[in-house]
């Protein structure tokens, strides 16, 4: 039987890809990275969160099959002490580190405190269990964002490039990809690099109101109906829920190691901002959306938000104000070449922007993003 160790089971993405390793017919059990007091104070954070991408039974049966290791990213060997790291090395077969620290708006010295700091202690792990014969895969979640300002087609084997970052998560994640093929590189290692994350397939459901969910929050509102961004960037969003499936599939013990997939759209499967604004517009029934330049927005109209909007409306405007627009500005195009060849021979595809959008949509309208609980 295998012995997984996951980490980033209480994240949005983390939760599902536990639930799923759970399925597997030869997982006896995980080991999880929780940050508590103690472990009935772990199982209670990891029930809670289980509940948002399983029902009430299932996650109960999911957290009764997890071993919550209470240690934090930020700390030497996760804050274990020795006989409690050399006995999780010690029945560890394949790692699986999903944890990061997601925000935009930290400092580097802070995101690189648990997206590479973190990435290097669960390496340690990995090489101790290697050292000790049991460790057959190590599975590392990125981005597909490493690219940061690159504009062109970015490949599954592009690493390296200068073009620099829109945000602290994006460099942090690609110093921490980056260290790992350097100074990890005896390590079993596959690396999956999701694009924009969003709500399930079937039931739009999500946690995460960030990135795309800005502009749409704003327009569902009344509040704004300008995208300050390009009409025609592409934009790579995947659901959540084939994320988890993929890196589920290609993190069996049978897969191969020491590739690199794009869990994207693809080049094919990416859309402008403008044909999500059509989507949009048509689901809401509110007036034209409009594109403004992200320069002449900074220098003009946001001075003017700061000073004469108050209230939601306001904070609404400047969380997204600063973070997003970069993301609407220009992108990248993410080849799925390998991942898309690899899921195909088990009957998994990235599914259409057009297909499931509007539930999406009607799960933001019917929670009030989050607010309510869904009907």
């Amino acid at each position: 039987m295998t012995r997984v160790f996951i980490t980033g089971v209480t994240g949005f993405l983390g939760r599902y890809m536990a639930d799923r390793v759970l399925q597997r017919p030869d997982v006896d059990g995980i080991d999880v990275l929780v940050r508590a007091r103690d472990v009935d104070h772990a199982r209670e954070r990891l029930l809670k969160s289980m509940r948002f991408a399983v029902s009430e039974a299932r996650a109960a049966e999911v957290v009764e099959r997890m071993s919550p290791v209470l240690g934090d990213l930020r700390q030497e060997r996760f804050g274990l002490d020795e006989d409690a790291w050399n006995s999780l090395a010690e029945r560890t077969d394949c790692i699986l580190h999903a944890a990061a620290n997601v925000r935009f708006d930290q400092r580097i010295e802070d995101a690189r405190g648990e997206n590479v700091f973190g990435t290097q202690q669960a390496a340690a792990l990995g090489l101790e269990a290697q050292r000790r014969g049991g460790l057959s895969r190590f599975d590392w979640v990125g981005t597909a964002f490493v690219a940061g300002l690159r504009r062109d087609v970015v490949r599954e084997e592009d690493l390296e490039h200068t073009a620099g970052w829109k945000n602290p998560y994006e460099q942090s994640k690609y110093e921490a990809e980056q260290w790992l093929r350097s100074e990890a590189s005896a390590l079993p290692l596959t690396v999956f690099r999701p694009s924009i994350v969003v709500g399930e397939t079937a039931t739009g459901a999500t946690t995460n109101f960030g990135m795309m969910y800005w502009p749409i929050r704003l327009y569902s509102k009344g509040w704004w109906r300008t995208i300050v961004g390009s009409a025609q960037t592409p934009v790579d969003i995947v659901p959540v829920d084939f994320v988890a499936n993929a890196i589920e599939c290609l993190s069996r013990a049978d897969q191969a190691v020491g590739v690199t997939y794009h869990l994207t759209a693809g080049t094919e499967g990416a859309v402008t901002i403008e044909r999500l604004a059509a989507l949009v517009q048509e689901f809401f029934g509110g007036g034209r959306i409009r594109f403004m330049d992200p320069a002449f927005f900074m220098k003009w109209v946001r001075p003017v938000v700061d000073l004469f909007i108050w209230g939601p409306k306001r904070r609404v405007l400047q969380e997204g104000g600063t973070f997003f627009i970069p993301y609407f500005s220009g992108n990248p195009l993410f080849d799925n070449t390998h991942a898309a060849a690899a899921l195909a021979a088990h009957g998994i595809a990235v599914p259409r922007v057009q297909d499931y959008f509007s539930t999406l949509l009607t799960f933001v309208r019917d929670t009030d993003f989050g607010k309510n609980p869904p009907p």
